[in-house]
């Protein structure tokens, strides 16, 4: 007789229960008390009443010569402007010459870089008289 192999039972896994979420409380908003309204508009219609009566006596003479004045001084203002633009062009050519020295330091380098040089043909001369003086 053949032996049957027994089945293994495949044990499930337990869900585990989510945790509810706390609902955030709401804040209760203020209200703000409104304003009586009545009043403001009384007076502004008060304030509406005078200002056209002024506005009928004076405007018409004022207008004309208004225009004409700012017209002129418009175009006085570009002509200033367009002569600043020309200056700041000079500015920008003296600039370069500044980095022409910013080149000097170029030099300092090369000195350094000769000077370290001439030490490292000391070094090595005195290394050979040192084993020449060895061999002799």
């Amino acid at each position: 007789m053949k032996k049957t192999k027994k089945k293994t039972k495949k044990k499930k896994k337990k869900k585990t229960k989510k945790k509810k979420k706390k609902k955030k409380t709401k804040k209760k908003k203020t209200k703000k008390k409104k304003k009586k309204k009545t009043k403001k508009k009384k007076k502004m219609k008060k304030k509406k009443k005078k200002k056209k009566k002024k506005k009928k006596k004076k405007t018409k003479k004022k207008k004309k010569t208004k225009k004409k004045k700012t017209k002129k001084n418009k175009k006085e203002k570009t002509k200033k402007k367009k002569k600043k633009t020309k200056k700041k062009k000079k500015t920008k050519k003296k600039k370069k010459k500044t980095k022409k020295k910013k080149k000097k330091k170029t030099t300092k380098k090369k000195i350094m870089k000769k000077t370290m040089k001439k030490k490292k043909k000391k070094t090595m001369k005195n290394k050979k008289t040192m084993e020449k003086k060895t061999m002799k």
